[in-house]
């Protein structure tokens, strides 16, 4: 029970770290984010940057950036894996389409499942743009729910067999 546990959690710190890591690399690398990015000019995001800290005080915007970022990670990198850790343990599942695509999935509809707890008006209608993140997010989930399942996934007792 013990070890059980143990790699469980082991499993979860090192899903999450690599899709910590796997996900801004792959929001810089991808050409329709940069696409995105790139209309708007270099000097209207240092503008962005100034208006950010002059409205408010400088610590403040330093915090409201760190909870943005903090949030973010906490709902894509975080919680799925944990979410599909927790109901795989349950069930005793050991396939890794389980692992990988349940969490793809669930990292994928995070935003759209916000929308709809703030009972955003938007929470039915998804962009092109929006559809190529929501690709970035489900590819983040599938490395991490990929992590966790040779760490620790593999490994889950199956359903008890009689005799």
């Amino acid at each position: 029970m013990f070890a059980r546990t143990f790699l469980t959690l082991i499993g979860l710190a090192c899903a999450s770290a690599v899709a910590l890591i796997f996900l801004p690399v792959a929001t810089l690398l991808d050409p329709v984010v940069q696409a995105m990015a790139g209309r708007v000019q270099t000097e209207h995001w240092f503008d962005l940057l100034a208006a950010i800290l002059t409205n408010q005080e400088p610590d403040e915007a330093v915090t409201t950036l760190f909870h943005l970022i903090w949030t973010i990670a906490m709902l894509v990198c975080v919680l799925p894996v944990t979410i599909v850790a927790l109901v795989g343990a349950v069930g005793r599942a050991q396939a890794f389409v389980f692992y990988a695509g349940a969490t793809g999935v669930l990292a994928a509809a995070m935003p759209w499942i916000v929308r709809v707890g703030r009972m955003n008006e938007r929470s039915a209608s998804i962009t092109p743009a929006e559809g190529h993140i929501a690709l970035i997010l489900f590819l983040t989930g599938v490395v991490a729910g990929t992590v966790y399942w040779l760490i620790a996934g593999r490994s889950a007792q199956g359903p008890a067999r009689p005799g």
